[in-house]
């Protein structure tokens, strides 16, 4: 926004939503470049109003992924009206409505809801209906200019003649499979008739049973709610798309400029290139915050420019992400991040209502993860495993409230997101098979490793064991600087070790397999049994 122009009391900045099925990580995206830029113009000391649009009077088009061949029946009625299938929530449109919003509550993002069905329903927008009814006309021609020739069957003046920007929700049926068939603009006055049968007149001054069309009704808004910035998807960047025909209707029929605009790029989840609500999808923020602290789920947005397309990976890159996440906020704590990364922190973590909800000691999500692994999700074991890798733990409770929501998210991931062929499954018994295969170099370490368990049972004791034996091996004093040599003897030892522990030649970092594993049984996978 120019700088030069004057202060308004208030910035409307706005956002929408169409709960025509699971709102997902994409949707998501519009509410936080809207939510983002509103924080910042507050931070800039602007009084500023997030406004966010539930279009719970749009049909439902067609039947939802997974739910039942009758319920066709429900096709072209509002979502609003629409059955939750569940019969949990008061119809369809509340279900996705209400899980999202104690999504977007958990990650600290505030905004003004407007039901889109009580909104017209209520007559809110009566006058601007009216408006646009009284000039359907210089709406069709705006409409056409963008229309594809050869489309249509009637001529031009001819569906002119019949257009108009409103559809009705039949009285008898409730679907909008209707027809206006005359319009008095003295009494406003619809008159339409609906493929079930019925046929009506009403007033709009009276009641309001249907709502404009798309690329009226978005304009039809910026004007009503005096809008001054709007994002949407790529789609309607797009020339002759909504967004440029509603830049027509606004300044021609409702008047005013336009609200500031960014086009936002697509977000994915992994395997698939655009999330799509209509088609089912588990991609939804409640399904990330499972795995995602609300501050990192922050991040995902705040950290990329909005014409940044990006791909969402629960797997193997949800380690790295909290290795980066980790890595920032270290920067930050010590003074050594760039100012823009401060900046984006610093969203991600507080917003004008308060902190975001983040852990208050930060232990590596793989350390929490790996325990996890190890100990199928036992909380009192995991959380005895990362004490042992603190040097001060507080006691058990204490501990588990300052790793929340880490925590939760860490055991969530390795126990519902980790494929069964990823996760580490202790050996039961000693596996003589692999001890036979090791060399008698291998063999000489891994019994040396045994005879230091005792004296090094500590996180800091077994890291510098399990790196210094292939270095006492080669005749090396356990602080000889690595070499190509001790490097290669490293990384055989570790193979011996992980194959006779786990079956498999990597696992989790060794010193924390090993305190998970208990020094004991660790003993006793590493040692051949006495004859």
């Amino acid at each position: 926004m120019d700088s030069a122009e004057p202060a308004r009391d208030v910035i409307v900045c706005a956002s929408g939503v169409s709960p025509s099925g699971s709102i997902h990580l994409g949707n998501l995206r519009e509410v936080m470049t809207v939510h983002l830029v509103a924080e910042e113009l507050r931070r800039r000391g602007r009084r500023v109003e997030h406004l966010h649009s539930w279009d719970d009077f749009d049909r439902l088009r067609k039947v939802p992924e997974g739910l039942p061949d009758a319920f066709a029946e429900h096709v072209g009625r509002p979502l609003v009206d629409v059955p939750d299938p569940g019969g949990e929530y008061d119809s369809y449109a509340d279900r996705h409505i209400q899980e999202f919003t104690a999504s977007l509550e958990a990650i600290g993002v505030s905004l003004r809801p407007i039901r889109q069905a009580a909104a017209y329903r209520s007559g809110t927008y009566r006058e601007p209906i009216k408006v646009a009814m009284d000039r359907r006309f210089e709406i069709f021609d705006i409409l056409a200019e963008h229309q594809t020739a050869g489309r249509h069957e009637e001529p031009v003046h001819e569906r002119r003649q019949a257009f108009y920007p409103f559809r009705v929700y039949c009285h008898e049926c409730g679907r909008d499979e209707t027809e206006i068939t005359a319009y008095d603009a003295a009494t406003a006055t619809v008159t339409y008739t609906c493929e079930c049968g019925h046929g009506r007149s009403f007033s709009l001054d009276e009641e309001v049973p249907g709502k404009l069309v798309w690329k009226v009704d978005w304009p039809m808004r910026w004007h009503f709610e005096g809008v001054d910035f709007e994002p949407a998807g790529a789609d309607h960047s797009a020339p002759g798309s909504s967004r440029e025909v509603g830049v027509k209707i606004q300044r021609a029929v409702f008047g005013g400029e336009p609200p500031y605009y960014a086009g936002y790029a697509f977000v994915g989840i992994s395997g698939q290139s655009k999330i799509s609500s209509s088609a089912g999808t588990e991609a939804t923020p409640a399904a990330a915050l499972e795995i995602l602290s609300p501050a990192i789920l922050r991040w995902l947005y705040a950290r990329r420019q909005p014409r940044q397309s990006f791909t969402i990976d629960f797997g193997q890159e949800t380690l790295r992400l909290y290795d980066e996440w980790d890595g920032l906020r270290e920067r930050v704590e010590g003074g050594t991040a760039s100012e823009l990364h401060s900046w984006i922190y610093t969203a991600c973590v507080e917003t004008s209502t308060g902190p975001v909800r983040q852990e208050s000691l930060p232990v590596s999500f793989r350390l929490i993860s790996s325990a996890a692994d190890l100990t199928q999700g036992n909380l009192k074991q995991v959380l005895r495993i990362v004490s042992e890798h603190l040097d001060d733990p507080p006691p058990a409770d204490e501990l588990r409230e300052r790793l929340e929501p880490r925590l939760t998210c860490a055991i969530n991931w390795m126990t519902q997101h980790v494929p069964d062929e990823e996760r580490t499954r202790v050996q039961d018994h000693f596996d003589a098979r692999v001890w036979e295969a090791l060399d008698e170099e291998r063999r000489a370490d891994v019994l040396r490793l045994v005879e230091g368990l005792d004296e090094h049972w500590t996180l800091e004791g077994l890291t510098r064991l399990v790196y210094g034996v292939p270095k006492l091996g080669l005749g090396f004093d356990v602080d000889e600087p690595p070499n190509p040599d001790i490097k290669k003897a490293q990384r055989a030892f570790f193979v011996a070790v992980y194959s006779l522990l786990v079956g498999a030649e990597r696992g989790p970092r060794l010193p924390t397999l090993l305190l998970s594993i208990g020094k004991e049984r660790t003993r006793a996978l590493l040692t051949p049994p006495t004859p």
